[in-house]
């Protein structure tokens, strides 16, 4: 049990080995062109954010948690007791640590797809694969990859469509296994001390154990 939850909130940002298809992009109709420029703008206009989200994947297991994003390249993502996760980017590295277990592994932030909402400079042509555009009920569904590493999965951004705002993303792994991550009341623009970026050292007395 304790691996397969571990699986799951790795799938938040850590996505390995997944989906080895071709690395040729969809064909966008010039609606799709012109609603993927709406999300570049959108993206590039957030300098923040902290919001409560809700994590769910297709086994069943579910999660709570805060998240905090600052552009460009910062990162947290926090569980609430009893998951000991802690994922954190300081604009190179993604770190995932188990603070029950005392283990840490890091991955380049350029390896995750997740790495979008954080860019410098959201570009969909440079950075991005799009593989899939659609459209419904006022949601707009944006599925991607990362043209540096297209074999490392896929992830699918959800927006409300009129005003465009984030709502929620999905990964997918090669087992058809899917991880949700639903935002609540997420607040943009806000100040977020550098140190919320940081791993845990956890040989250090107060940072072994605790938030």
């Amino acid at each position: 049990m304790r691996r397969t939850l571990t699986s799951a909130l790795m799938g938040v940002l850590v996505v390995a080995g997944l989906w080895t298809g071709s690395a040729t992009a969809a064909s966008l109709s010039a609606e799709d062109k012109a609603d993927l420029a709406r999300v570049e703008a959108y993206f590039n206009g957030i300098t923040s954010m902290r919001s409560n989200f809700l994590q769910a994947s297709s086994t069943g297991l579910v999660a709570k948690g805060r998240v905090w994003l600052r552009r460009p390249g910062r990162m947290r993502f926090e569980y609430d007791p009893p998951s000991p996760i802690l994922i954190t980017s300081d604009g190179i590295l993604v770190t995932y640590q188990d603070l029950e277990l005392k283990q840490t592994n890091q991955i380049p932030l350029f390896t995750s797809p997740l790495s979008v909402l954080v860019e410098e400079n959201v570009t969909f042509g440079e950075e991005l694969i799009v593989d899939e555009v659609k459209r419904e009920s006022n949601v707009l569904r944006v599925r991607i990859r990362l043209r540096k590493e297209p074999d490392q999965g896929y992830v699918t951004l959800v927006f409300q469509d009129r005003p465009m705002s984030l709502k929620q993303w999905t990964i997918v792994d090669a087992q058809q296994v899917s991880v949700k991550v639903a935002l609540l009341d997420p607040e943009f623009g806000v100040t977020i001390p550098n140190e919320l970026f940081r791993p845990k050292d956890l040989g250090r007395p107060g940072d072994e154990v605790g938030r």
